[in-house]
C-alpha cells in the first residue's frame, strides 16, 4: 500500500470521490491545490482503483451545470455528473480566462440523477467505505472546504 506525501500533495493534480451521509458520490480535481483528505492518501492504489471504475463508466443521466467554465473543465464536469456524480473542483471559475485554483472545491455540475453507494458494486462500495464525508447532501452546498491530511 502507497501512500501520497504530504509533499506530492503540493503537486499533485487528483481525481478522488467522496460520498455524502445520503449515499450520494462526488468526485473533487485539485488541480494540485485543493486539499486532499486523508482517507485519499493513506492508499494511493485504492485511490487509483476509483478513478479506473468510474473512468470505465458509462453515461446514465443528465448533467446540469451550475456556470459555464473553461471548455476543458466544462466537459469533465459534465461527462462526470452525466454518470450520476457531483462535480466539484479546486478551480472555481471566477477567472474563466485563466484557473483560479483554492484549497476548497466549488461545485461545478451536478446529475440530474444521482448515483448511489447502495447502487455501486460491492468491490467499489468496499473501496469507498473510507471516503464517507461530514456532508449532509452534496446537493445542498457549493463549496466544500476539505482538511488536509497533513494538518
Amino acid at each position: 500500500m502507497s501512500t501520497i506525501s504530504a509533499d506530492e500533495c503540493e503537486y499533485i493534480d487528483m481525481e478522488w470521490y467522496g460520498v455524502d451521509r445520503q449515499g450520494n458520490i462526488a468526485v473533487f480535481c485539485s488541480g494540485g491545490k485543493g486539499n486532499l483528505p486523508k482517507f485519499v492518501c493513506e492508499n494511493i492504489e485504492r485511490a487509483d482503483a476509483l478513478i479506473d471504475y468510474f473512468a470505465e463508466m458509462g453515461k446514465n443521466t443528465s448533467s446540469i451545470l451550475i456556470f459555464s467554465q473553461t471548455k476543458c473543465v466544462e466537459q469533465a464536469a459534465m461527462d462526470f455528473s452525466e454518470k450520476g456524480l457531483y462535480y466539484f473542483d479546486a478551480d472555481d471559475d471566477t477567472k474563466p480566462e485563466n484557473c483560479n485554483f483554492h484549497e476548497f472545491y466549488t461545485k461545478h455540475a451536478y446529475p440530474k440523477k444521482p448515483l448511489k453507494y447502495e447502487q455501486l458494486p460491492r468491490y467499489i462500495k468496499e473501496s469507498l467505505k473510507n471516503n464517507f464525508m461530514e456532508i449532509e447532501n452534496f446537493s445542498l452546498v457549493n463549496t466544500i472546504h476539505v482538511k488536509h491530511a497533513y494538518t
